[in-house]
């Protein structure tokens, strides 16, 4: 008999353990991934998320900036030079006039203004005096006269330009170096049909002549930091007279990058015109560029938008598809957004859960009677957690039923003026508004109770009168007592100190604790309310003359959705929440909540604290 217990012993083993024990590693194997799937997938959404919510603002921002950029074009007149970026928006590279579906690059000259037909035929003289004649001093006389009738300042420009030039071959060299250092200080942004403005001529020639060097330099300075659009033959021609540098280097790639874009033209003003795109990004390092229709006075224009000084910090946005970057959108064609490393990471909690799992299927193959007590007493933990739930669901809906029916009944007895005087009318009013602040403090119970079970849940700490605090909790409950035939015997001592506290957490303790009082009295109507300073702590005491708590119900009246259950208080209604959130309250002023009571002969409910450590 021996070996056949013996096997059944171990085919009882196997189905209480070792196959349980299988099913359990297999579904911890599939929980696991599961899990691992999962974070993927909320990685994934979270990423998208964060995706789309950045086209949004990075659109929304473009469309802003365009229509400030229109508006001031509207208002101003342009400048004969665009700027990469200008006062409107840092993050504007440029804005270049489409006339006659001819993009006029930033720094194509923009003559506007008529000229001096006196001035051209002056200029015309002097030319021929200056290269068929070969008289120095005949131009120069004949540009002076020029300079006298220039109208615009590309007109003063040239003038000035051409007179130094016919100066110098007149061997008027001090007054040549006048007019250049004239030009240089004065030339403001006019520049030949290459873009090429004539004060930067005035440098390079004073520079030649070894003259005026820190103000030549000076004035390069200025233009290499200046929001100006240089053209690539004035960059070129910084370039060979300061030799190659970093700034002149990268001014001309951005220039590049103008031209390049200025050829992109034509498929960016079908894409946007088709409705395809609201902006196409173009170039390594992006450029959102977009086109706008002629509105009178201002033509049609093209915007280009730097990216780098569009994006928040952070977010880096780029044009090449990669595997970690995401493309935003048709409305921003061709550019991809590259989070940076680590801003949406899965949690690191797979490991460790798996180690658990491992130990916890340890535990359950070595202990096995105590792994079997332990689940079944988590099964039993997890059922009676569902009923209390259950039971919580209902007892709330049960509360905010009965605030709400009155509500009802009595607004709509006012409503069809069925109240027989103002007595009448206003005791429906008094009573509506008790029955509002009634489910008002249901609600608040609810919510905080969530707040508390969710971490959430913020005290707002000042400087409290207690007294003042009691006494409103007091005045609040008036008329709920006073209609159940309650009275309150208030007592506050005025001595106790002001402490830090958060004033409307206390108040609506006391609230709760006086509802149960209410709740819990029975036949007897007296309920008591003190304020005492006792071993220096502030103790705020409710006491009622009821029905009473059995000692082994005291130790767990503080847990959620915990209800005594006897004869008496199956039939009164609550939520289970009520001591929970005092005991929450208490705890974070750094107090207690302690409860004195004996069945029949009522409870007193005591909150302390202290005053010290409040201060």
């Amino acid at each position: 008999m021996a070996r056949p217990n013996r096997r059944r012993q171990l085919l009882l083993f196997g189905f209480a353990v070792l196959m349980p024990a299988a099913v359990l590693a297999g579904l911890g194997i599939r929980v696991l991934r599961q899990e691992s799937e999962l974070a993927h997938t909320r990685l994934n959404d979270e990423e998208r998320r964060a995706t789309e919510q950045l086209a949004r603002e990075l659109t929304s921002r473009l469309e802003a900036l365009k229509l400030q950029e229109i508006n001031l074009r509207i208002r101003s007149a342009s400048s004969p030079r665009l700027a990469f970026a200008g006062a409107s928006n840092p993050a504007t590279v440029f804005i270049a006039e489409i006339i006659a579906d001819r993009l006029i690059l930033p720094w194509e000259s923009h003559r506007n203004g008529a000229g001096s037909a006196l001035f051209e035929q002056l200029r015309l003289k002097g030319e021929s005096e200056e290269f068929a004649k070969q008289d120095g001093a005949a131009a120069a006389q004949a540009y002076r006269e020029a300079l006298s009738q220039a109208r615009t300042p590309w007109e003063q420009g040239e003038a000035q330009l051409f007179l130094a030039r016919a100066l110098t071959k007149a061997g008027r060299q001090e007054e040549a170096l006048k007019t250049y250092r004239a030009l240089l200080r004065g030339g403001g942004l006019a520049a030949d049909e290459e873009g090429i403005p004539y004060r930067l001529y005035a440098a390079e020639r004073l520079l030649s002549a070894g003259k005026d060097t820190a103000d030549v330099q000076s004035y390069i300075r200025e233009e290499i930091a200046s929001n100006h659009a240089h053209s690539p033959a004035e960059l070129y021609m910084m370039q060979s007279m300061f030799g190659k540098t970093g700034q002149i280097s990268a001014l001309i790639r951005r220039s590049e990058q103008i031209q390049a874009a200025a050829r992109s033209l034509a498929r960016v003003r079908t894409r946007v015109e088709s409705g395809e795109s609201q902006w196409i990004a173009d170039g390594k390092e992006p450029w959102l560029l977009t086109v706008t229709a002629p509105a009178p006075p201002v033509p049609g224009l093209l915007f280009a938008v730097s990216t780098a000084k569009l994006a928040s910090q952070g977010v880096k946005l780029v044009s090449a598809r990669t595997p970690s970057s995401e493309p935003l959108g048709p409305a921003l064609a061709g550019l991809n957004v590259q989070w940076e490393p680590g801003r949406f990471t899965a949690g690191q909690g797979s490991g460790m859960t798996a180690a658990l799992f491992t130990a916890g299927l340890a535990l359950v193959l070595g202990l096995t009677i105590l792994g079997g007590y332990l689940l079944l007493r988590d099964v039993n933990r997890d059922v009676k957690m569902a009923e209390l739930r259950s039971q919580f669901v209902a007892n709330v809906s049960h509360e905010l039923k009965t605030p709400l029916t009155a509500i009802r009944m009595f607004a709509e007895t006012l409503m069809m003026g069925r109240s027989r005087d103002e007595r009448t009318r206003s005791e429906y009013l008094e009573t509506i508004v008790n029955e509002s602040e009634r489910l008002a403090r249901l609600v608040d119970n609810v919510l905080d109770f969530s707040k508390i079970e969710q971490g959430k849940k913020i005290y707002r700490m000042r400087p409290t009168s207690l007294p003042d605090v009691v006494r409103s909790a007091a005045r609040a409950m008036q008329y709920p007592l006073s209609q159940q035939g309650f009275t309150l015997d208030l007592s506050v001592d005025d001595d106790v100190p002001e402490l830090k506290a958060d004033p409307d957490a206390v108040e609506q303790a006391i609230l709760n604790l006086l509802t149960n009082a209410m709740k819990y009295s029975g036949e007897a109507r007296e309920i008591s309310l003190r304020l005492a300073g006792v071993n220096g702590h502030a103790v705020i005491a409710v006491q009622d003359r009821g029905e009473g708590i059995a000692q082994e119900d005291q130790a767990r009246i503080f847990e959620k959705y915990y209800r005594t259950k006897s004869h008496e208080t199956s039939t009164i209604a609550g939520t289970g929440l009520g001591l929970t959130l005092v005991a929450h309250i208490a705890k974070a002023h750094g107090g207690r909540i302690e409860v004195q009571s004996s069945p029949g002969e009522g409870s007193t409910f005591s909150i302390s604290i202290p005053l010290e450590a409040n201060a």
